[in-house]
């Protein structure tokens, strides 16, 4: 960081006096012949030396930057549970020794709007298997199709 000091000091004056992005510092100072690639870093690494406060320019002084989200990816700590999992149900539905377990599921076509949808019902001990065409995979359609069954 000491050995590129007048880069630096250039970037800096530049930025706060023209108004130049970090990445117009950087490349004009290499085009006008300023500075050579050893006396230079690249914009990334003024990026990072913003982000370390090794510079006087902050984040804030950079408006495109605090726009811009950089969380490649969220993970929820207080997730929704939908319902209770698979792997929690009993025994002895485990190991189909009973009649009148069911287990349901949607199968969806190429995830069109205007695509029907299959609703697949299967007895657990019994392996009877029962599929209904219902019009979409909203709940209503679901409890529809349960109540037709019902009757």
């Amino acid at each position: 960081f000491l050995k590129k000091a007048g880069f630096i000091n250039y970037v800096i004056k530049h930025f706060f006096e023209d108004g130049w992005s970090l990445d117009v510092c950087a490349n004009r100072s290499l085009a006008a012949g300023e500075f050579s690639h050893y006396q230079t870093v690249c914009t990334r690494t003024l990026y990072n030396y913003v982000d370390q406060g090794l510079m006087t320019i902050k984040n804030y002084d950079l408006p495109e930057k605090l726009k811009r989200n950089t969380k490649l990816h969220h993970v929820r700590q207080n997730k929704k549970k939908l319902g209770r999992s698979i792997e929690e149900r009993p025994k002895e539905i485990e190991q189909r020794s009973e009649f009148g377990h069911w287990e349901c599921d949607l199968v969806l076509g190429h995830k069109t709007k205007d695509d029907q949808v299959l609703l697949t019902l299967s007895e657990r001990m019994s392996r009877e298997f029962l599929i209904i065409r219902i019009p979409d995979k909203t709940s209503a359609s679901v409890m529809q199709a349960f109540q037709m069954l019902q009757k």
